[in-house]
């Protein structure tokens, strides 16, 4: 039986919002500027492994893994306008945060 309109446009909204969550996982863990490169390289595996677990979680929880198109598309879009909107932001209050931290040398 297909799902109704509302469902999808309700399965739309909350993929939208995993990957606005993605984003902003992907932001925090890329903050710090001078770093070695392997911590680098384990930060973006560890921030990888988060990711992943967010979308397999967030996938079971709104529509137990059917994966339809639009799924694709919100998460991406979510993405997107995190990258455009929010992301500036956000990393403006973690160079603040690195700064109080003395992270930073400089």
């Amino acid at each position: 039986m297909p799902a109704s309109v509302f469902e999808q446009i309700s399965d739309f909204t909350s993929c939208f919002f995993l990957g606005f969550a993605v984003g902003v996982v992907f932001d925090s863990f890329f903050f710090k500027r001078i770093l070695k490169r392997r911590t680098k390289e384990l930060l973006f595996f560890i921030s990888s492994i988060i990711s992943t677990a967010i979308l397999i979680a967030g996938l079971m929880f709104i529509n137990f893994y059917t994966l339809k198109w639009y799924t694709f598309l919100a998460v991406t879009c979510g993405i997107y306008v995190h990258k455009n909107t929010i992301s500036p932001l956000y990393r403006g209050f973690l160079k603040k945060v690195n700064k109080v931290l003395s992270f930073n040398k400089r």
